[in-house]
């Protein structure tokens, strides 16, 4: 399927939202958890809910992959570095969240719509 980048830049937008909910629920959750440089007092794995739904999480490297259980599709919200910035967004978060909603992008292609969602934030 290919999509437009206006298309794309609602998924961002749908996507840094999902980032800020569950950062802030991981922070209310998990207090002690204050090392976002290397994550190293963070859980290694654990569950947070976010509007009523589950959110399971592990540890890799220093980012944290979220998969929301319910309902299909189980979105997948990647986080895999500067854990604490949730208005970042790369091709890499871009790709995982769409590709967990059944819409393949070529790496190119989410390059550039990361592009254009940072030039109109300007």
């Amino acid at each position: 399927m290919r999509w437009n980048l206006s298309i794309y830049s609602s998924k961002i937008h749908e996507l840094l939202n999902l980032q800020h909910q569950l950062f802030s629920a991981f922070a209310q959750h998990y207090p002690q958890a204050n090392d976002f440089t290397l994550l190293l007092n963070f859980p290694r794995s654990g569950a947070i809910v976010v509007d009523g739904r589950r959110w399971n999480f592990v540890k890799h490297g220093v980012g944290l992959r979220f998969v929301r259980e319910l309902p299909a599709p189980h979105l997948v919200v990647e986080m895999h570095d500067q854990f604490g910035d949730c208005a970042k967004v790369d091709w890499w978060r871009l790709t995982l969240f769409l590709e967990s909603m059944g819409v393949t992008i070529e790496r190119v292609g989410a390059e550039q719509a990361v592009l254009e969602h940072y030039r109109h934030a300007q």
